[in-house]
């Protein structure tokens, strides 16, 4: 009897266990995107947050402070930055397009009609266009709009994900803060779980995690630090703003830096710089190019990933959680193979640890 309601009582805790965990789930899960984008970049900021508490005198909420503002700089204040512009260049873009489609588009450069065998046949066909552009502004009139309402909406976008963003930066303080007391109850955690086997592969997921974020981030920040150099020393106007797009752009490997590159150079052809025009081209398929020799590099550092997993990761985790998701979704499917991997390895070793000694006794 005093058996039967011993197990009676510890069945009703484990209910009641399970629908407080429950519980906290639903009331945190709005939080939850924020929460695990903390978690990574405290991962990836570990070492640096180690160095400047040593600095600082071991003053881990100091150190934690200087980190949560360094993400702060790195991350808010250039979405910031473009979400003001977008919301502040819709207006001007949409009566810029209006202004063309009643007044018809703008002669060509000179130096247009001199391109050998094409040349008299784009002068011809820009022509015609030219003639029936002023035609075109009643038919284009609702799409106009509904390009400012999208531009609009995209600024809009921007400032929810500034406040998603400041959430996260919270959220990572407390974690580099208290990260000894977490990395520590972890560690026991996993080790009653897994033992040592558990130990390692949560070290190895540390790893991947890091190496994940250095190689999305290393990658963006050369190409829209390349892309704004090369904007700012061929003269192109709006460079800073254009330069942190391409490298907000760069974050997601499908060549969208060519969306921005590829327009700025041929707004110089039309200025009449042929020069700056090539060279924008030129340097446009450089940026467009060079997180292919970054991204790898940086990753294998950490972690021995396919280009394949990282890329399905960023577009998975953009689909399910927007620029939120972006890390998130990279990092967790990195995690995911890495674990796979080390698994099917650890099998394979047992195997053949299995099959030696018998082999060994027939020789």
């Amino acid at each position: 009897m005093e058996k039967s309601s011993g197990q009676i009582e510890n069945l009703a805790a484990l209910v009641i266990i399970a629908l407080m965990a429950l519980g906290s789930f639903f009331i945190v899960r709005p939080f939850l995107p924020a929460a695990l984008w903390a978690i990574i970049f405290a991962v990836s900021s570990w070492p640096l947050f180690t160095r400047i508490e040593g600095k600082l005198g071991g003053r881990s909420g100091a150190a934690a402070g200087v980190i949560t503002v360094l993400f702060m700089l790195v991350f808010i204040i250039p979405v910031a930055f473009i979400g003001v512009k977008l919301a502040d260049q819709s207006s001007l873009a949409t009566e810029l397009i209006h202004r063309m489609l009643r007044e018809g588009l703008p002669a060509l450069p000179d130096w247009v009609g001199r391109i050998p065998l094409a040349g008299n046949y784009l002068v011809e066909r820009w022509s015609v266009l030219a003639a029936h552009t002023p035609n075109l502004a009643d038919t284009a009139g609702p799409y106009l709009k509904s390009i400012g309402a999208l531009l609009l909406s995209a600024g809009a976008g921007v400032g929810m994900t500034i406040g998603m963003l400041l959430l996260s930066m919270m959220i990572l303080f407390f974690f580099l803060k208290e990260g000894r007391a977490i990395s520590a109850a972890l560690d026991r955690m996993v080790s009653r779980i897994g033992g040592e086997k558990g130990l390692r592969l949560l070290h190895l997921a540390g790893a991947t995690m890091s190496s994940v974020v250095y190689g999305i981030l290393g990658a963006a920040f050369a190409q829209g630090a390349l892309a704004t150099f090369g904007l700012w020393l061929a003269g192109v106007p709006g460079w800073l703003f254009l330069g942190l797009t391409v490298g907000a752009l760069a974050l997601i490997p499908l060549g969208l830096t060519a969306l921005i590159l590829f327009p700025a150079a041929g707004w110089l052809f039309y200025s009449g710089q042929t020069g700056w025009g090539i060279f924008m081209l030129i340097w446009a398929v450089v940026v467009g190019n060079i997180d292919s020799y970054i991204r790898p590099v940086v990753i294998s550092k950490g972690a021995d990933l396919p280009f394949i997993i990282v890329f399905l990761g960023i577009l998975g985790g953009i689909a399910t959680g927007g620029i939120l998701g972006l890390f998130i979704g990279a990092t967790v499917l990195g995690l995911f193979y890495t674990l796979l991997m080390e698994w099917s390895a650890e099998d394979g070793d047992a195997a053949v640890t299995t099959t030696s000694p018998p082999e060994q006794g027939r020789e």
